[in-house]
């Protein structure tokens, strides 16, 4: 038998092979509204969920760089499916609102993200997915804490070698 080490790099290496398969999955729903990529279906989804969103949000919920962020939503901006506006009640945030275009992308791809995530998931037993539905968030929240922590303890260290 495999020791804990040998058990836990293999699951690492499932959980991205499963991710890298569900992207793919998910950039062949964002085609078929000519988006470019999985991360802007992300986002066109989070602001059809939860109405206009700060780009700080946006980055956090898709857990990318500050600058892909703005690079996505430059790029949804350019073919019409977001706009931008500032925050009326902090000039300094910028806010992200999904036009009637993205509306109409995301209606677009809903059928074959349906039929899909069926699909993929239908190798599971509802007690499978439930637990899958609860062990995911879990481990992304401790992921995301142990990144924070240790950005933070990085920063701190770098201010004080100077």
């Amino acid at each position: 038998m495999e020791d804990k080490d040998t058990r836990v790099a293999n699951m690492i290496l499932d959980v991205i092979r499963t991710a890298n398969l569900l992207e793919r999955l998910g950039a062949q729903y964002a085609k078929e509204a000519d988006l470019s990529s999985v991360q802007q279906y992300m986002i066109l989804s989070m602001l059809s969920n939860e109405g206009d969103l700060p780009m700080r949000d946006l980055r956090q919920n898709t857990l990318v760089t500050k600058q892909a962020v703005t690079g996505l939503v430059e790029r949804l901006s350019q073919t019409g499916y977001v706009e931008t506006c500032k925050d009326t009640k902090d000039h300094r945030v910028t806010l992200v609102r999904l036009t009637s275009a993205g509306e109409k992308a995301l209606e677009i791809i809903r059928p074959f993200r349906v039929l899909g995530n069926r699909n993929a998931f239908s190798v599971l037993s509802d007690e499978e997915f439930s637990q899958l539905s609860a062990i995911l968030p879990k481990l992304i929240h401790h992921l995301k804490s142990n990144q924070e922590h240790i950005e933070h303890s990085r920063q701190n260290n770098i201010k004080k070698s100077k």
